[in-house]
């Protein structure tokens, strides 16, 4: 055998692989590692599920500056309750002092590793992830977390319902280890390609940044490359904080992106926080709406304001003079009937002898009560077999974006509850478009928020 220092290669097995983490998880296969740790999948038996461990090099676990923001953080990720974010399940440390995370697991593929596929995407497709992203950030920075190291690869993209591109975003909370707070090793942490130009130079920074980031990922998403690109970190200081980004016309040539879309993402990546969309949903409400400014929407009805309606005191007064009316209408009928005449002298009868000294005055005739005359049919839109060749795609975007007092995240709460009530039924597509055409109609009709009715599983 050799003796004491002899090289003898690289280990056969990881040797957290079939270890238990807090007798709950078991790890079964490395997913990857990187430089503040490595990432596992596990088996949680007791629950039946499985889950993701990321465990921080032992090394930085004894670190206790690491170890109380990693603490911290982890309190803050494991507060954070949105279908776009990633679960957290717990975090702790182990018998030995390594930390780790256990989350929830995803099967899908990365932001990045759709781009590395396709290369770029479409405008439609990268405003729909770009908007699920915003999603998550707002709930985020309403509570006070910023994510700091936003890119496509802590994107995640899974399959729900009727499409791919259902967005978790990752390591939201804990990404200040990766981003540039006290590293033992004083380096720059954080991805300086995806970074704001606050984040690069040390100032403080708030949601604004996280909004510059996205900007930066959807900047790749239309034109196949990043804004900036440089050999080095101080490099992309320069281009974060000096130089503006390229017009998408000249990054990919040939490719048309809308104008309105490109100057929503200009503000985003504007150098200046104050001069970009103040908060993630203000930029999703920004982007939805330039990118529905340029559909043709000439089939959506107009919508039609309607007078405002009588108070109770008017129709009160209505209804008792209307009674009145009727009563006085029927009284005035069997008064006449009692005083016609029995028999007609044309027919040979003879008429009651009148009383001595009464006048004589024609009996009142029958008053007819006139019947309400019937409201007229509504007419069939025109409208509408344009909105049937429409896809529930198309559908939810025209939902999502004509005018309307209510607003897009009441919406788009009506969608989720709509996409809900129909999870299961073979013909989930026809009835959602069926309801999406009922609510563009009635949107134009009603200020009054509509209630969604879970008639879907009884149908």
């Amino acid at each position: 055998m050799p003796g004491t220092g002899v090289h003898m290669g690289v280990p056969a097995t990881d040797a957290m692989i079939g270890r238990w983490i807090l007798d709950q998880y078991r790890v079964t296969a490395k997913l990857g590692e990187g430089g503040m740790g490595a990432v596992y999948l596990a088996d949680q038996p007791a629950i039946g599920r499985q889950a993701v461990i990321k465990v921080i090099h032992p090394w930085l676990s004894r670190d206790a500056g690491v170890a109380n923001r990693f603490a911290t953080e982890a309190r803050a990720a494991a507060r954070l309750q949105n279908p776009h974010i990633v679960s957290i399940y717990n975090y702790g440390r182990m018998p030995d002092g390594t930390l780790f995370l256990a989350m929830e697991h995803l099967a899908g593929r990365t932001l990045a590793q759709l781009l590395r596929a396709e290369r770029r995407l479409d405008v439609t497709r990268a405003v729909g992830i770009a908007t699920q992203v915003c999603e998550a950030l707002s709930h985020a920075h309403a509570r006070g977390v910023v994510h700091r190291d936003l890119k496509p690869s802590n994107v995640m993209l899974v399959a729900r319902d009727r499409g791919p591109d259902f967005v978790k975003v990752l390591d939201f909370g804990i990404a200040k280890l990766d981003g540039g707070e006290g590293n033992a090793a004083g380096a720059m942490l954080g991805t300086p390609q995806y970074m704001s130009p606050e984040q690069l130079t040390g100032r403080p920074i708030d949601g604004s940044s996280d909004v510059y980031t996205l900007g930066v990922v959807l900047y790749e998403m239309l034109a196949g490359r990043p804004p900036f690109v440089a050999d080095a970190a101080l490099g992309y200081v320069q281009k974060h904080t000096q130089e503006p980004p390229m017009s998408l016309a000249h990054a990919c040539p040939g490719v048309r992106v809308l104008p309105a879309v490109e100057a929503c993402l200009m503000r985003a990546l504007a150098k200046a926080p104050h001069q970009r969309p103040q908060t993630a949903d203000l930029f999703a409400d920004e982007l939805w709406s330039a990118l529905m400014a340029t559909v043709d929407s000439s089939h959506v009805p107009m919508p039609r304001v309607r007078p405002p309606a009588p108070s109770r005191l008017v129709v009160a007064a209505a209804v008792a003079l209307g009674v009145v009316t009727i009563g006085g209408g029927v009284l005035a009928t069997y008064l006449a009937r009692q005083t016609a005449p029995l028999a007609d002298p044309a027919q040979g009868g003879s008429a009651p002898p009148m009383p001595a000294g009464a006048a004589s005055e024609p009996a009142m005739p029958p008053v007819a009560v006139p019947a309400p005359e019937p409201e007229p049919a509504p007419e069939k839109a025109p409208e509408k077999a344009a909105l049937r060749a429409k896809s529930v795609s198309e559908l939810e975007a025209i939902f999502l974006t004509m005018p309307s007092p209510q607003g897009i995240a009441a919406r788009r709460e009506m969608l989720s509850q709509l996409e809900h009530a129909t999870a299961g039924r073979p013909d989930a597509d026809a009835f959602v478009a069926n309801r999406l055409m009922q609510w563009i109609a009635d949107f134009g009709e009603s200020d009054e928020p509509i209630e969604i009715i879970d008639d879907a599983k009884a149908d």
